[in-house]
């Protein structure tokens, strides 16, 4: 599909189907005060950070993302990680424009055995402790074995209003929701994406506290896979399935795929 069709209906379903605002169709201007640069989707790969190259790429696209909002400090290493970034049951997600890193998530999991034990771990599980375990209860009538947190979410500093990037790296992110047959999403969002999310059906549980690593104060909001299956429904571009799920299973495999097969 040519790039300027699929941006407007890529933002049309972004503004009328979920923000429902009379924004108009129009390149923003950065909030740095540079005209901001368009990502043609069909231009774009994905890689899994499985290795090193990979993983730096992440950890310095996250870097700028963050230091460019004032939402970190200062670092000679130019790179943002966590512990987390070293688990198993971590999967992070980077999208490319040729050759350049523009936008990247991260997806981890927890789950909670037949024994009660746990099997991973999320940021959301130390900050929100009381939210995640209730979320994971087993003396509900429907309880949740398995919790997946979208956390991480950037893009580069000179993409950060494209709202395509967004809906690409919601798109990979539910690959991955359904690969691993989550029964609830959860996200640590700031105040000002909350409207965001309601639309895509997450309810608010609490908050506000500092998330993990940053300065900024976010509000824990869920998703159950009842409700996030409705909103693959509704938004038909989120929604990942026959040749789409088969090019991303090659994620896994440690290939490079293109975002929109």
């Amino acid at each position: 599909m040519h790039y300027f069709v699929f941006n407007l209906i890529l933002e049309r379903y972004f503004i009328l189907t979920l923000l429902q605002t009379k924004t108009p169709v129009i390149a923003p201007i950065a909030r740095h005060g540079r005209a901001q640069r368009r990502s043609d989707p069909a231009q774009l790969t994905a890689r899994l950070a499985v290795d090193r190259k990979t993983q730096q790429d992440c950890y310095k696209l996250r870097y700028l993302s963050y230091f460019a909002e004032g939402h970190i400090e200062f670092r000679r290493s130019g790179t943002f990680s966590d512990e987390y970034d070293d688990q198993p049951t971590v999967q992070t997600v980077v999208i490319y424009k040729g050759n350049r890193a523009v936008a990247s998530t991260r997806i981890c999991m927890l789950t909670r055995e037949p024994d009660g034990s746990d099997s991973g771990s999320i940021p959301a599980q130390h900050v929100f402790p009381e939210e995640t375990e209730a979320l994971l209860r087993r003396d509900v009538a429907s309880p949740v074995e398995r919790v997946v947190e979208i956390n991480r979410l950037v893009r580069h500093p000179d993409f950060a209003d494209d709202k395509s990037l967004v809906f690409l790296l919601f798109r990979l992110a539910g690959y991955f929701i359904l690969k691993n047959d989550a029964g609830a999403v959860v996200s640590c969002v700031r105040r000002n994406h909350i409207p965001f999310y309601t639309r895509l059906r997450f309810s608010e549980v609490a908050g506000p506290r500092v998330y993990h690593g940053v300065k900024f104060s976010t509000h824990l909001l869920s998703c159950l896979r009842p409700q996030y299956d409705t909103v693959r429904r509704m938004v038909p571009l989120l929604d990942v399935a026959g040749t789409a799920r088969a090019q991303y299973d090659r994620l896994c495999e440690g290939e490079t795929v293109a975002v929109m097969p």
